[in-house]
């Protein structure tokens, strides 16, 4: 089936809205295939001139030479009915209907992106990272671009976590870019997935960013943008996510740095005011990895318990640690609060004090 997926999607003038509507009425890209010019007309809205170049198009010489490549470089195809590809992405028509990945695409859980400058602060790097392994420990997707600066810090603070997360590319998945991230790139595919709209062989061209980071604005659940000048590929992601009805965070930051005036700006046109990351979890009900916990925590209604310094509950933890201990035996620390317990130890981590595997913490000898 993927030699007919390949061979409809690389037709002339079938982009994503047409494709859906041939393959919703006839069944699928293989019935498309092999369709009358009867069952062509039965499809409503389509030219005549698109029926026709349907009809004189049907080799698949090309398509079977592209899956053959797709399959030497372990590169597959996501298209837009399958269960990994989310529904609500395909409210939007224009958004692309195939998608070409390489590495391990889980079932569609929740994800939060992470965008900003390439040329980053430190402070910048420490947010994104604080941000990163946070909602990696929750068991919440990290979702980025892969480029410099803080989409990189992003995804290699995700690893770091344990957690899982996505690459959205612009250009072809067999392709670097930048090429310094090759390290990076190899380890977000054995761990995660990178994912482009774009076939194989496409190198990145400017032009094909913002369609890239649109789609990236649709597939996440919230976005945050931790640093932006004023004109760049962030700032139009964070302004694809409003459309798309995705609550946007901004990082206030120094009113005269320049990698902080596209955030103030957002935050001056009603993006929400990024403090802490537990911004970035459901602000009613937040589900932690099951791994650690079957138990809702209701964040609003939860008690206000008096709780030690934050130097002291570090103290305590490390004390703990003769031998690893799992995550659920330290709440206390924290007053029974896992979701204070689960940031305090992405920093301990991140500091590096302790290592964080699975549902166990370890000190750092």
């Amino acid at each position: 089936m993927v030699t007919y997926w390949l061979w409809l999607s690389h037709l002339k003038g079938i982009g994503p809205a047409t494709l859906r509507k041939l393959v919703d009425g006839l069944g699928s890209p293989m019935e498309v295939y092999e369709a009358t010019r009867e069952d062509l007309l039965s499809v409503k809205g389509l030219r005549s001139g698109l029926i026709e170049l349907i009809l004189s198009q049907r080799s698949l010489e090309a398509a079977k030479q592209l899956e053959d490549y797709m399959q030497k470089f372990e590169i597959k195809l996501l298209t837009y009915d399958d269960s990994r590809f989310p529904c609500y992405v395909n409210k939007f028509p224009i958004l692309p209907a195939i998608l070409y990945y390489r590495g391990n695409l889980q079932k569609l859980t929740s994800c939060v992106g992470i965008v900003g400058s390439r040329r980053c602060t430190s402070y910048g790097k420490g947010v994104t990272a604080d941000a990163a392994a946070f909602l990696a420990h929750a068991g919440i997707t990290v979702v980025s671009g892969m480029a410099k600066g803080i989409d990189s810090y992003a995804h290699t603070a995700c690893l770091k976590a344990g957690g899982y997360t996505i690459a959205f590319l612009a250009n072809g998945v067999d392709f670097c870019y930048p090429p310094e991230h090759q390290t990076l790139m190899e380890e977000i595919i054995k761990r995660g997935a990178i994912v482009s709209p774009y076939p194989p062989g496409i190198r990145p061209r400017q032009e094909y960013f913002p369609d890239r980071n649109k789609l990236l604005a649709a597939w996440v659940e919230k976005l945050l943008v931790v640093e932006a000048a004023k004109r760049s590929g962030a700032l139009i992601t964070a302004e694809y996510a409003k459309k798309y009805k995705r609550k946007v965070f901004a990082v206030p930051n120094n009113i005269h740095s320049p990698e902080s005036a596209g955030t103030n700006h957002l935050i001056l046109n009603g993006a929400e005011i990024y403090l802490s990351p537990d911004q970035l979890i459901n602000s009613n009900i937040m589900e932690i990895n099951d791994s650690l916990t079957k138990v809702p925590i209701e964040v609003k209604k939860q008690k206000q318990i008096k709780s030690f310094p934050e130097n002291l509950q570090e103290k305590m933890i490390l004390n703990r640690l003769d031998q690893a201990q799992s995550i659920n035996s330290l709440t206390d620390v924290c007053s029974g609060n896992l979701s204070s317990l689960i940031e305090l130890l992405c920093k301990m981590e991140l500091e590096g004090k302790v290592v964080v595997i699975g549902q166990m913490v370890k000190r750092v000898q």
